[in-house]
């Protein structure tokens, strides 16, 4: 069944993860997405050893970072340092919808193939552009990687306890939310050259704005009330105590989520088997629970150290408007009821590797669904193939660029 973007063209130029991962998320869409790599200085992802300290390859070398995040794409190694490389580069352009390219501002400008450029050979591209701290100001030119956008957007500061030091989330959560805000910006930008005569535009996404639009209503409520910081949370304080996270006797976690408190005190008590303290008028009213937090946290902590966590979700269950539910780890996931029951980790069948656990793509589209239809392609494993098809080019013209250079 074809996606939603079947028959949209993009051209990928981009590395490590905010770029991939954007043009992934359009190629799962059912866009026909070309990665173009430099055939002796390719994506930097190929090679990269480990992330966050886990080693990175698989046991026949390639990158699982790159297998990853370059999904439905087909691969054309292309030289666009070479004046015959950026010929090619600009015959591709003229039938392309979406352009994506991540590296450093300015390197396509440099090259001769600006947005200007670009959108004179085709008035309908939509070029689509990243940074790490935007393309205005005196920091524009510079490189960057995610924890620029964790760094300078906030989001170090968000977890952890309040007196712990700032901290890295080693998820790439600026890349992802990034690559993210990449593909919203390309559909949309798509959705209007469909209502504006077919002019296309110039997107931009950086990652410190992409991080801050994560912490989209802390950092909109932090304004309002000129807050310099937001507050880290304290589970040993917590205002509410039925919105907090609490161990079981088998040593696994609960969180609960439990926001109308007042109302939901005497079914939490119930549940909880705490039917002697129901009435107690230090925990009432949600002011006077968060009086005297301490009080009542170190009630509940008992009271979850009595029993393993599975025991707890059912007496939490038994009562109704409870919000609650365990807290996992990365390889829960896989044997989860509720990822399994909506198919959020699939069974790829993987040309390699065999049936390997896939994340499927975030949005369910029940008339036009996305898929996973290629792997990660070698490099330039399509150079061939998309240039015959795109361009027309015989056996002889591909044998004579390749001689040169110009592809790989």
């Amino acid at each position: 069944m074809p996606g939603p973007l079947d028959g949209i063209k993009v051209l990928e130029c981009s590395t490590w993860g905010f770029g991939p991962i954007g043009g992934m998320m359009l190629g799962d869409l059912g866009a026909d997405v070309i990665k173009i790599e430099s055939p002796t200085r390719p994506d930097a992802a190929r090679f990269v050893e480990s992330v966050a300290g886990i080693p990175n390859r698989m046991p026949d070398g390639r990158s699982a970072l790159f297998e990853a995040v370059n999904r439905n794409k087909r691969s054309l190694a292309l030289d666009l340092k070479s004046e015959r490389g950026r010929e090619l580069f600009r015959d591709l352009i003229v039938d392309t919808d979406v352009f994506i390219e991540n590296y450093r501002p300015g390197t396509f400008e440099k090259l001769g193939l600006s947005t200007e450029a670009l959108m004179e050979l085709n008035p309908g591209l939509i070029h689509a552009a990243t940074a790490g701290y935007g393309f205005k100001g005196a920091e524009a030119h510079l490189p960057a990687l995610d924890a620029v956008g964790q760094a300078r957007g906030g989001f170090m500061y968000s977890g952890g306890a309040p007196d712990d030091p700032p901290n890295w989330n080693t998820l790439g959560i600026a890349d992802v939310m990034g690559a993210t805000c990449l593909a919203y910006g390309c559909l949309a930008a798509i959705a209007g050259r469909e209502l504006n005569g077919g002019k296309g535009q110039r997107i931009e996404v950086s990652h410190i704005m992409a991080t801050m639009w994560l912490q989209f209503w802390g950092i909109s409520v932090a304004a309002m009330h000129d807050l310099d910081l937001w507050p880290r949370f304290d589970r040993s304080n917590a205002a509410n105590p039925l919105w907090n996270l609490y161990q079981c006797a088998d040593g696994k976690w609960l969180m609960l989520g439990i926001l109308e408190a007042e109302r939901d005190w005497p079914s939490f008590c119930r549940a909880m088997g705490l039917d002697e303290i129901v009435d107690d008028q230090r925990f009432t009213t949600l002011a006077t629970m968060g009086e005297h937090c301490k009080a009542l946290i170190s009630l509940i902590e008992e009271r979850f150290a009595t029993a393993p966590r599975e025991d707890w979700e059912q007496r939490l269950l038994s009562e109704p408007n409870l919000i609650f539910t365990r807290v996992q780890q990365i390889g829960d996931l896989t044997s989860d009821p509720a990822v399994i029951a909506n198919e959020y980790l699939i069974d790829h069948d993987h040309r390699i590797y065999g049936p390997t656990p896939t994340l499927t793509h975030p949005v369910m589209l029940h008339g036009q669904p996305a898929s996973i239809r290629r792997d990660a392609p070698e490099l330039g494993e399509h150079s061939g193939e998309v240039l015959r098809e795109r361009l027309g080019l015989s056996d002889e013209e591909l044998a004579s660029l390749s001689g040169e250079g110009v592809i790989g």
